[in-house]
């Protein structure tokens, strides 16, 4: 089953192991992007972010 993730999900040992994508020699890469609208910007608005920015640094 494919997955999407940057980091190392928990040990699931030897029956699941993960391999890069590729498209001929060049590893796959996905850009993400959040939006919100300007005037939706408050506390928890502003903490999902940097949930997201921990999650994909």
């Amino acid at each position: 089953m494919p997955v999407e993730g940057v980091k190392q999900a928990g040990n699931f040992g030897s029956s699941i192991s993960r391999i890069p994508l590729c498209r001929g020699e060049k590893q796959i890469t996905r850009n993400y992007c959040a939006f919100w609208k300007k005037d939706n910007s408050g506390y928890y608005v502003e903490e999902f972010v940097e949930i997201l920015k921990q999650q994909f640094e």
